[in-house]
């Protein structure tokens, strides 16, 4: 991996946006785990809201396993029940974040793990995959809204802290700037980002080459798995009304 310079319990609740800060401005984060129904995932967003970006960073991270609708922030419980049962739900609010900080993170495991990013394969035995993100109010002409931007990435802290903001330089990086997105949402929207974790067949025999390449999308939200899984980052907008 190259190098560059950086700028869970299990519970079971309701998908009703019950992180939500009423008295402030902000940001939630809802992680949701979904056993799936079986249909396909892509085409289940699309009945749900719309895209936020272009159709060529669109695909690029569509490569990498990664589906991201904008929705109304009251669809979200159907949208999940329609995709499957719910297994594990956490949530975490933020408000406005001024400064890059772990939106999402998980840790490498220290037997390593091969990704791949744009189809190029790369092993990494040590760090953490984050999602970066920072987020704060924005005034037009039409209102209020929230700004939001996400950058994936991938670091060696130079201690045992695992946030990047938390310590000094990070001994490796690797910054996909070309997979970083942004988002301007009202106070009633959410952005959606997911993924559907398949489980690896499994070979045996003389040419068994091992599992293959996780892609990077599948790989930050919790790839390789056992059993087929959907991953749901739902980023949910609070904005205080105004006199």
């Amino acid at each position: 991996m190259g190098c560059s310079s950086l700028p869970a319990s299990k519970s079971l609740v309701s998908v009703k946006s019950k992180s939500i800060n009423a008295t402030a401005d902000g940001i939630s984060i809802i992680n949701i785990k979904i056993d799936p129904n079986g249909e396909d995932l892509n085409e289940k967003l699309k009945q749900f809201g719309q895209p936020i970006m272009q159709q060529s960073l669109q695909s690029k991270l569509l490569q990498e396993g990664i589906l991201i609708r904008r929705v109304a922030a009251v669809d979200v419980p159907a949208i999940v029940a329609s995709v499957g049962d719910v297994l594990e739900e956490t949530s975490v609010w933020h408000g406005q974040v001024f400064k890059w900080r772990d939106f999402h993170q998980r840790i490498i495991e220290s037997h390593g793990m091969l990704i791949s990013e744009q189809g190029i394969p790369y092993f990494i035995q040590q760090g953490y995959l984050s999602l970066l993100g920072r987020s704060w109010l924005i005034e037009r002409e039409d209102g209020i809204h929230i700004y939001v931007q996400f950058l994936p990435t991938w670091h060696v802290p130079s201690r045992q802290a695992s946030f990047v903001g938390k310590t000094r330089s990070p001994l490796r990086s690797k910054i996909f700037r070309n997979l970083e997105f942004e988002a301007l949402l009202k106070g009633d929207e959410a952005i959606i980002v997911a993924t559907h974790l398949s489980a690896p067949e499994v070979t045996l025999g003389p040419q068994d080459e091992g599992l293959p390449p996780v892609r990077l999308g599948e790989a930050l939200l919790g790839g390789p798995v056992i059993q087929d899984i959907v991953q749901f980052l739902v980023i949910e907008a609070n904005i205080m009304p105004r006199g």
